[in-house]
Protein backbone atom coordinates (compact mmCIF):
# COMPACT_ATOMS: atom_id res chain seq x y z
CA UNK A 1 0.00 0.00 0.00
CA UNK A 2 1.73 3.48 -0.61
CA UNK A 3 2.73 5.63 1.63
CA UNK A 4 1.05 9.04 2.76
CA UNK A 5 2.68 11.57 0.27
CA UNK A 6 3.14 9.49 -2.78
CA UNK A 7 0.69 10.56 -5.05
CA UNK A 8 0.38 12.71 -8.31
CA UNK A 9 -2.41 15.19 -6.97
CA UNK A 10 -4.13 17.36 -8.60
CA UNK A 11 -3.83 16.39 -11.95
CA UNK A 12 -6.68 16.88 -14.39
CA UNK A 13 -7.76 14.12 -16.83
CA UNK A 14 -8.98 14.18 -20.78
CA UNK A 15 -12.90 14.54 -19.71
CA UNK A 16 -11.59 17.98 -17.03
CA UNK A 17 -11.88 15.70 -14.01
CA UNK A 18 -9.27 16.36 -11.13
CA UNK A 19 -7.37 13.03 -10.17
CA UNK A 20 -5.04 12.07 -7.45
CA UNK A 21 -2.94 9.10 -8.45
CA UNK A 22 -1.33 6.87 -5.25
CA UNK A 23 1.75 4.75 -6.16
CA UNK A 24 4.53 3.09 -4.45
CA UNK A 25 8.05 4.36 -5.70
CA UNK A 26 10.41 2.07 -6.75
CA UNK A 27 13.04 5.35 -6.92
CA UNK A 28 13.14 8.22 -5.01
CA UNK A 29 15.79 11.47 -5.99
CA UNK A 30 15.02 15.34 -6.35
CA UNK A 31 17.06 15.06 -8.83
CA UNK A 32 15.21 15.27 -12.09
CA UNK A 33 18.02 14.11 -14.51
CA UNK A 34 18.48 11.09 -12.17
CA UNK A 35 14.85 10.40 -12.40
CA UNK A 36 14.67 10.86 -16.22
CA UNK A 37 17.92 8.56 -16.48
CA UNK A 38 15.55 6.19 -14.34
CA UNK A 39 12.97 6.18 -16.60
CA UNK A 40 15.08 5.35 -19.81
CA UNK A 41 16.21 2.39 -17.58
CA UNK A 42 13.23 1.00 -17.44
CA UNK A 43 12.85 1.61 -13.77
CA UNK A 44 9.11 3.24 -13.94
CA UNK A 45 7.19 6.17 -15.11
CA UNK A 46 8.59 9.41 -14.17
CA UNK A 47 6.75 12.72 -13.57
CA UNK A 48 8.82 15.66 -15.19
CA UNK A 49 8.66 18.65 -16.96
CA UNK A 50 9.09 19.37 -20.56
CA UNK A 51 12.46 20.76 -20.88
CA UNK A 52 13.67 17.74 -18.89
CA UNK A 53 12.51 15.39 -21.32
CA UNK A 54 11.81 17.44 -24.79
CA UNK A 55 14.96 15.76 -26.02
CA UNK A 56 14.28 12.20 -25.40
CA UNK A 57 10.28 12.20 -26.20
CA UNK A 58 11.76 13.64 -29.90
CA UNK A 59 14.49 10.86 -30.22
CA UNK A 60 11.72 7.91 -29.21
CA UNK A 61 13.88 7.24 -25.70
CA UNK A 62 10.90 7.87 -24.17
CA UNK A 63 7.20 8.04 -24.55
CA UNK A 64 4.32 10.65 -23.17
CA UNK A 65 2.09 8.08 -21.53
CA UNK A 66 -1.06 10.73 -20.64
CA UNK A 67 -0.72 12.81 -23.37
CA UNK A 68 -3.93 14.52 -22.99
CA UNK A 69 -3.47 14.61 -18.78
CA UNK A 70 -2.43 18.42 -17.39
CA UNK A 71 -0.98 19.24 -13.89
CA UNK A 72 -1.71 22.34 -11.91
CA UNK A 73 0.88 25.28 -12.52
CA UNK A 74 3.57 25.77 -10.01
CA UNK A 75 4.51 28.67 -7.85
CA UNK A 76 7.74 30.76 -9.31
CA UNK A 77 9.63 32.79 -7.04
CA UNK A 78 12.22 35.55 -7.94
CA UNK A 79 14.70 36.78 -4.55
CA UNK A 80 16.59 39.32 -4.73
CA UNK A 81 18.63 41.20 -2.12
CA UNK A 82 17.00 44.64 -2.24
CA UNK A 83 14.90 46.81 -4.96
CA UNK A 84 17.54 49.58 -4.10
CA UNK A 85 20.60 49.45 -5.87
CA UNK A 86 19.00 46.58 -8.17
CA UNK A 87 20.69 46.37 -11.57
CA UNK A 88 18.90 46.99 -15.14
CA UNK A 89 19.65 43.73 -15.91
CA UNK A 90 18.27 41.91 -13.45
CA UNK A 91 14.91 44.70 -13.13
CA UNK A 92 14.56 43.68 -16.93
CA UNK A 93 14.38 40.16 -16.05
CA UNK A 94 12.41 40.39 -13.17
CA UNK A 95 9.68 42.58 -15.53
CA UNK A 96 9.79 39.61 -18.09
CA UNK A 97 9.41 36.70 -15.66
CA UNK A 98 6.03 38.66 -13.82
CA UNK A 99 4.54 39.14 -17.36
CA UNK A 100 5.36 35.46 -18.44
CA UNK A 101 4.10 33.97 -15.26
CA UNK A 102 1.16 36.14 -14.82
CA UNK A 103 -2.18 34.15 -15.09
Amino acid sequence: MPRAGNSWSGAQNATGHLVSVAFEPRYATDDMYALRQAAEDGIGIAQLADYVVMDQVASGALEIILPDWTLPSGVVHAVFPSRRGLSPAIRSLIDFLAAEFRT
